[in-house]
């Protein structure tokens, strides 16, 4: 007998949903109008983090830890590797996910929640705060939007593909488009434009691009609620070896990645 998939309860489902709309409402009311708005600091990494961050990730946090799930998250210390190795579920999530575009005001940030167990991530939600709305998907969840509010949630129909196939790609990706495109994809075929965070992943799921790939690193928060909601379209996002990503991993990195529609 097959193991039945692994699926997030309707408690889960609806409490990802809450916490990213909270955490979205959180964002938009911190914008930034100037660079004294915010308190900014650089990480280790060289990135950065703003206190508009730290409230996202407390907005979350004030959600879901009743569910009594345990998190990772990139404005919070990871546990030990030996601590979390053998957890059953948990939470990824990046409150601010685009930093950057969030600190000009400008389209491309959002919010990022997945569920995951140890098959990887299970349910997603995609936060994207200056359309007002949220991108919703998993196992045995169809891809669907929603409001901020998470009222009016309605199945995504995706546009059929087209071509020239549409690739979407890191803002700083420096590989050539032959070695971004899955191998069964003659690149000639293929146009690439950047775009900013998980909303690449969420461009597949309506079917306003047919490829995402990017040689650089990610956090595994990057893309662990894009590939959830992937899941709900039968669409799996793998290396560039084309084995599926594996996640909780010692070092929290994703090196490069390709999901294709096509």
């Amino acid at each position: 007998m097959h193991k039945k998939p692994a699926q997030a309860t309707q408690e889960e489902q609806q409490a990802a949903i809450r916490a990213a709309g909270a955490a979205a409402r959180v964002l938009l009311s911190a914008l930034p109008q100037s660079d004294q708005d915010l308190d900014i600091a650089e990480k280790a990494d060289g990135s950065l983090v703003s206190s508009a961050d730290l409230a996202s990730q407390s907005a979350i946090q004030a959600v879901l830890a009743p569910l009594g799930v345990p998190m990772l998250s990139e404005e919070a210390a990871a546990p030990d590797f030996n601590e979390r190795k053998d957890w059953k579920r948990y939470w990824l999530v990046d409150p601010l996910d685009g930093t950057e575009s969030f600190l000009k005001s400008r389209s491309g940030f959002a919010v990022n929640i997945a569920l995951c167990d140890e098959s990887g991530p299970i349910f997603g939600v995609v936060a994207d705060p200056l359309s007002n709305r949220m991108f919703l998907g998993g196992v045995s969840v169809p891809v669907q939007l929603a409001p901020l509010d998470g009222s009016k949630v309605k199945k995504v129909h995706p546009s059929p593909i087209q071509r020239p196939y549409r690739l979407v790609t890191s803002w700083m990706e420096e590989a050539k488009l032959v070695d971004l495109v899955p191998p069964h994809i003659d690149p000639s075929e293929v146009v690439a434009r950047p775009v900013s965070g998980a909303l690449k992943f969420c461009l597949l799921a309506t079917g306003d691009a047919e490829i995402h790939a990017r040689t650089g690193p990610y956090m595994e928060w990057d893309c662990a609620s894009g590939d959830a909601i992937l899941r709900g379209m039968d669409i799996d996002v793998v290396d560039l070896n084309g084995h599926r990503l594996r996640y909780n991993s010692e070092h929290l990195r994703v090196t490069g990645l390709r999901c294709s529609r096509v």
